[in-house]
């Protein structure tokens, strides 16, 4: 009984392995499989991604809509020199919650307070991190020269892409004045010479001394406010109203 007994436990270890076997050969297949579907999937998003980017790696550079177009502007600043309240923002070009603000909240301050002719925007630089900031900043102001500030800046914004990672090298925004149609050699020579590099600077410092602590920062009629979207910047300007 117990040379069967031993035989029977034999077979029965004999056919465990056997099936275990199986089955890890079957897991294996199945991961072979995952793994050359994953590989063909990643080639793929490759073929359609690579061709989409630029030679830096940072994507066709994009025009921005004209936004403030037909509106009356002094450079970097947008409406009627007559509007009785007064929007400042200080800005970094780099600044991701400035790029949301310029993409996602700009248009609604403009057609609600800007055409309206209750209040003009403006712009200030009050750039801080990195070679990037400034050449960017330095490059909206040839812009300006050329009255298409507007134009740029909402350009830069449209094509930022993380912090001093090559966004906004200087062949990259000579490439965005070439885009939104400026005097290419003029902006190239402005840029070059490094024409506001010091401006930049002066306005860092009246940043600073105005009492903005980071980008972006608004005042209202001279008063830096406590900004937290759009709503709070629409209670400022409509208690400067008297609304």
């Amino acid at each position: 009984m117990s040379s069967q007994s031993d035989r029977e436990a034999r077979k029965n270890r004999r056919v465990a392995r056997r099936e275990t076997a199986e089955r890890q050969s079957k897991r294996r297949r199945q991961l072979t499989v995952v793994g050359a579907i994953s590989v063909a999937v990643i080639i793929a998003l490759a073929l359609i991604i690579i061709p989409r980017l630029g030679k830096d790696g940072m994507g066709e550079i994009k025009a921005a809509d004209a936004s403030a177009a037909g509106l009356p502007s002094n450079g970097n600043v947008l409406g009627n020199p007559s509007a009785p309240v007064k929007v400042v923002e200080w800005g970094n070009y780099q600044c991701p919650f400035c790029g949301i603000f310029a993409r996602e909240t700009q248009d609604q301050l403009i057609n609600d307070y800007v055409k309206t002719g209750k209040a003009t925007f403006e712009f200030r630089n009050f750039a801080f991190n990195g070679q990037e900031s400034y050449d960017s900043a330095a490059a909206a102001l040839c812009a300006k020269d050329q009255g298409k500030f507007w134009e740029y800046h909402d350009t830069l914004y449209l094509n930022q892409h993380g912090e001093n990672q090559g966004a906004f090298t200087r062949d990259r925004l000579k490439q965005m004045a070439k885009t939104v149609g400026l005097d290419t050699d003029k902006f190239n020579q402005c840029l070059d010479n490094n024409t506001y590099a010091s401006q930049v600077k002066v306005e860092q410092n009246d940043a600073l001394n105005a009492g903005a602590k980071g980008t972006p920062t608004f005042a209202v009629n001279g008063q830096i406010i406590a900004y937290n979207g759009y709503g709070s910047l629409k209670t400022a300007i409509d208690n400067a109203l008297g609304q």
